[in-house]
């Protein structure tokens, strides 16, 4: 947690979500879904591609079912942010028939088992930072400056350091 998934895959939602016939983003799928329950992320996923406000689904089976039919002819792009179950997967993006032809479905996961259980074709992991990227985003932020001055470094390498890369701890 705290390297950026999240970020990077909101990043690639907003420039190209426009190239798509409809578009959802399910933020935190994992808190969602224990708070929820996964037929809450599947009324959120057809409304926002379909645009439609009044979609009723009653439990997980009938979502799965409307996803099926009512996107198999649908050009979308859907970004399932923080998965951590397999049954999550099974439930909003079982098979690639589920859409239509040149959809892209991302996954953001803490857990690369789920991407090879699930067939995933392409995975991409995103790596902490360098120490010369850390000490960057590290000034930028602290010292609203790109450039460090002298006198902060050896303290400035301390908390790139603890921070161990992950641009959300710096």
């Amino acid at each position: 947690g705290g390297v950026g998934k999240t970020t990077l895959a909101r990043l690639v939602y907003e420039r190209i979500s426009h190239d798509f016939e409809g578009s959802s983003f399910l933020a935190n799928v994992r808190g969602v879904c224990s708070k929820d329950g996964i037929a809450h992320l599947q009324k959120q996923l057809l409304s926002e591609i379909l645009w439609e406000n009044n979609i009723q689904i009653w439990n997980a089976d009938s979502g799965i079912t409307r996803i099926s039919r009512c996107l198999r002819n649908k050009k979308v792009l859907l970004i399932l942010d923080d998965v951590d179950q397999s049954d999550q997967l099974e439930k909003l993006v079982k098979q690639k028939e589920w859409f239509g032809s040149g959809s892209r479905i991302v996954i953001t996961t803490r857990d690369e088992h789920l991407l090879v259980k699930h067939d995933i074709e392409m995975v991409y992991e995103v790596k902490p930072l360098t120490q010369d990227e850390a000490l960057f985003l590290f000034c930028r932020n602290a010292f609203k400056d790109d450039e460090l001055e002298e006198d902060f470094l050896e303290l400035s390498k301390c908390f790139i350091s603890y921070a161990s890369g992950l641009p959300l701890a710096l």
